[in-house]
């Protein structure tokens, strides 16, 4: 019996506790070593001392920048711009709200809400919404690191090109650090180089082993590599697939892995072989 995501699960539909613990503690390790950063709600709000935010709009284009100690808003393409101290964020559910006035009396608000945004214009998505209320407008668009939605995660491949997969032909992809991307086919691992641009993703090179196995799984794993060569850029959907968009057409969707279900599917699979 498999998930909806195509992983199995245990032969008996339940574990034993003791069986449970050992695979969470396993999948506790999993995380610790796979997380470089932490996940984008948790993340501190830009400070002294911490990295820059940025964020951006358009129609009429805006830029804003948190950090340094400073919140800086630049607005209607550069003919008004404001620099005042940041003041300290208001916690929200899921959100922060920075409230400040500028040296003339003018009231600030900027919120930042912990849901993926995709930018009208380039429709590159990244993980915070952004609300900036100023001069009885309200200037929306999205802000924070697009990479930190690839980075930290085994993404298990659902779809591609609208073909699906082949049950037990697992692929996955993990976007690292430095442009690193690796993951394995259903025959074979490959490992490839990934560049984020301000309009899209690009994927360069992506080379994989030459071990053969079922035509029907080369095939997937051809088709597979493939469509990455031509990737140009991806989205984030409502339900939290990833979907890498070639220039072809061609698509891979895939979804991120739960690591403690990953280890509990590892150990069923450890005693299945043992039986």
């Amino acid at each position: 019996m498999s998930t909806a995501t195509g992983c199995p699960t245990p032969r008996h539909g339940f574990a034993s506790p003791a069986w449970r613990g050992r695979a969470v503690l396993a999948a506790l390790g999993i995380v610790a070593a796979s997380l470089g950063t932490a996940p984008v709600a948790a993340q501190p709000p830009p400070g002294a001392g911490a990295p820059s935010f940025r964020a951006m709009g358009n129609e009429p284009g805006w830029t804003l920048d948190l950090g340094g100690g400073r919140l800086v808003l630049v607005a209607d393409y550069g003919a008004t711009k404001v620099d005042v101290p940041l003041p300290v964020p208001v916690p929200l559910e899921a959100a922060r709200r920075y409230v400040t006035k500028t040296s003339d009396g003018r009231a600030l608000e900027v919120t930042l809400i912990d849901v993926v945004c995709a930018d009208t214009m380039t429709g590159m998505p990244r993980p915070v919404t952004v609300e900036v209320a100023f001069d009885g407008r309200t200037l929306k668009g999205c802000g924070g690191d697009a990479t930190a939605l690839l980075r930290g995660k085994t993404w298990v491949v659902e779809d591609i090109s609208g073909r699906g997969v082949i049950d037990r032909a697992r692929v996955t992809m993990v976007f690292g650090q430095s442009g690193r991307l690796s993951g394995a086919g259903p025959c074979n691992p490959f490992r490839a180089s990934y560049v984020l641009t301000g309009e899209g993703l690009a994927i360069t090179m992506p080379i994989s082993g030459v071990r053969s196995c079922a035509a029907a799984q080369m095939a997937q794993e051809t088709v597979f590599l493939e469509v990455m060569r031509g990737v140009q850029r991806f989205e984030m959907r409502r339900d939290g697939a990833l979907v890498l968009h070639a220039a072809d057409g061609g698509t891979i969707t895939a979804r991120a892995e739960d690591p403690v279900q990953a280890a509990l599917d590892q150990e069923a699979k450890k005693k299945a072989k043992k039986k």
